[in-house]
């Protein structure tokens, strides 16, 4: 286990606890003192994975997070748990946009939660309720799927024009090729 420790733009990720507190220790606006040692080296010790930040008394404050990033790069690449690096991400999947933009012609099942905007009679005040809709349509691609949906939605008289819609990217617009 390894700790990342950032203080304004000092920063750096070290193997062991006494080598944080020596850190921490040479930043010149914080005073090392028995209490601070004493609580990041329990920080250090017990199970908790969850970052901490401890208050100085100058009002600011200095992170340490549990890493397994072996240096700064790598915490900064892989994040704290040392995850993949992006590049090796995708597995050979490719992102829902660039899946969009893929020129698939046939017959899609599309789908589209938004938030549609309803008036109040009686207030002619608005509030939102979530809608689903739903069509199969004969597209290019599932681009073509989302900007035909959204032209119908905006153009129809029984939707308000305040009504809220979903990005292209969202988990709320789906377009399937069906076989």
């Amino acid at each position: 286990m390894n700790y990342y420790a950032r203080y304004f733009d000092s920063e750096g990720v070290f193997p062991t606890p006494e080598t944080l507190v020596g850190f921490i220790g040479s930043i010149p606006q914080i005073v090392m003192t028995e209490e601070l040692s004493d609580a990041i080296l329990k920080f250090c010790s017990d199970k908790t994975s969850f970052p901490r930040h401890f208050r100085l008394p100058n009002k600011s404050t200095f992170i340490v997070i549990k890493t397994n990033a072996a240096t700064l790069e790598e915490f900064k690449t892989r994040g704290a748990n040392g995850g993949v690096l992006p590049a090796e991400s995708n597995n050979g999947n490719v992102s829902k946009l660039a899946a969009a933009e893929e020129i698939r012609p046939g017959k899609y099942d599309v789908s589209m939660t938004f938030r549609r905007a309803v008036v109040n009679p009686e207030t002619h005040k608005c509030f939102f309720v979530d809608e689903t809709f739903g069509v199969e349509m004969l597209a290019q691609s599932q681009r073509q799927c989302f900007e035909v949906v959204m032209e119908h939605l905006k153009n129809h008289p029984d939707v308000d024009s305040r009504s809220q819609y979903p990005s292209i990217r969202s988990a709320n617009f789906k377009a399937t090729l069906s076989r």
